[in-house]
């Protein structure tokens, strides 16, 4: 007995063409984070690097601050991003996994207290991996050269000053984040 359900080639194109629009369609907000943290990260860095070298303000690091309401935005972002999509990638779940350990690492970075001057190249070398494992994931070549330019600045923010190592941060988040944010952004073919 034959089934009257049976998909014609036709229909079953246009369900694998939409399944690949969809996916596609969840590449593209990830740009959201890249953009909000790039920007974020970039104006920290400047903020902490002005008041440190051009005032004398006790506390410069005092600017990080803006994070906050930057992890609230991310992760409401998230939340609602979740709730609108139709079909959940294996790939959206691993981007979620290397950014959430990139996120226990870089708190375990910055509240252990211990290392000083070493915490921009060390959240560099660890945004590197974080940025260039979510290229891999998602097959975009601009997220894979973010990444890899952060390992590029890392090694000159170990070897300068810790005022400058913010400057440094700043141009390899620009770099790293806010380049391939905006190609993925207006990106036509992801």
């Amino acid at each position: 007995m034959e089934s009257s359900s049976k998909l014609t080639s036709q229909e079953s194109l246009n369900i694998i063409t939409g399944m690949i629009q969809t996916a596609k369609g969840n590449i593209k907000i990830h740009s959201f984070h890249f953009l909000l943290w790039g920007w974020v990260i970039a104006l920290g860095n400047l903020g902490h690097y002005y008041l440190e070298v051009f005032t004398d303000y006790h506390s410069p690091f005092a600017v990080w601050l803006i994070t906050i309401p930057a992890w609230v935005a991310s992760f409401v972002y998230g939340f609602k991003q979740s709730k609108k999509e139709t079909v959940k990638t294996y790939s959206d779940g691993l981007v979620m996994w290397v950014w959430l350990a990139f996120t226990f690492s870089i708190l375990i970075i910055i509240f252990s207290g211990h290392f000083g001057a070493l915490i921009s190249p060390l959240i560099l070398l660890t945004a590197g991996m974080a940025t260039f494992m979510t290229g891999i994931i998602l097959k975009f070549k601009p997220l894979i050269y973010g990444g890899s330019s952060f390992w590029i600045f890392a090694p000159i923010a170990f070897h300068v000053s810790s005022s400058n190592s913010l400057l440094v941060s700043a141009v390899a988040v620009m770099i790293g984040y806010l380049v391939p944010g905006y190609l993925l952004k207006n990106s036509k073919n992801v």
